[in-house]
């Protein structure tokens, strides 16, 4: 494996196309886990980073800060949906691909299924909150995912071991339906799915009031849960907010 090739992609991915956070985990570490079943609009399990690039070594797990509402826009456009946040995260990302590509390497920049949730832990990102995202020390749940999948033989970083929530359980308890139990999202109760999902007629004061429509086609994803997270401070400190 090549730290020196790591520390590299690493450097040209904070200081030239701005990623908050970046870690490498060993594809066979993640594909070693059990699958995990999606819920969501998605509903399959999660897949093996090898059926998607069988010589796939490493997985590069970029963060991406999100500090503002704008970031949590959900867009539909006929069937489908968009989410604002993720945008930073395809271009980021497929500047990584084209790094390493540039370096002789193969590199696969989509968004798969697979879970980048363990990957960003493997990766030493962050670890699993009550709310049943990754918390980061740095951003606390304010951190959007991507990967980038690679047949380099990168350095991986240790994995994230330590409990960021201990006792805490602020989110559990602030989820206005009661969608949380530690570390588990009952999707089927969540405002976020049922609103992209055609919802009832019986939840649309809840959606009125959580997820607020801005215009036509798009409306704001229920954060409840992270801002009750104590590490709020996290997004009120943008970095480099210069960059938009």
């Amino acid at each position: 494996m090549s730290k020196e090739l790591s520390a590299r992609l690493k450097e040209y991915a904070t200081a030239q196309i701005g990623v908050d956070l970046i870690g490498v985990c060993a594809a066979s570490d993640l594909d070693a886990l059990d699958p995990i079943y999606v819920g969501w609009t998605i509903q399959q399990y999660t897949g093996k980073v090898r059926d998607l690039l069988p010589d796939a070594r490493s997985i590069v797990v970029l963060g991406y800060h999100v500090w503002d509402d704008a970031h949590e826009v959900a867009v539909r456009r006929g069937q489908g949906w968009s989410y604002l946040g993720y945008a930073p995260l395809a271009v980021q990302s497929r500047g990584l691909a084209l790094w390493l590509e540039r370096q002789g390497y193969h590199a696969y920049a989509r968004y798969p299924l697979i879970s980048m949730k363990n990957a960003a832990r493997l990766a030493g990102l962050g670890n699993f909150g009550k709310q049943s995202l990754i918390v980061t020390p740095e951003y606390g749940p304010w951190v959007r995912l991507g990967v980038v999948v690679t047949d380099a033989e990168l350095a991986p970083d240790a994995p994230f071991e330590e409990d960021l929530c201990g006792e805490c359980e602020a989110c559990v308890a602030a989820c206005p339906v009661g969608a949380l139990t530690p570390y588990v999202v009952d999707d089927a109760a969540c405002l976020v799915s049922r609103h992209v999902a055609n919802p009832p007629d019986k939840i649309r004061e809840l959606l009125a009031c959580y997820e607020p429509q801005i215009t036509t086609h798009a409306h704001l994803m229920c954060t409840v849960c992270q801002k009750a997270c104590p590490l709020l401070e996290a997004r009120t400190s943008p970095t480099n907010a210069d960059r938009i």
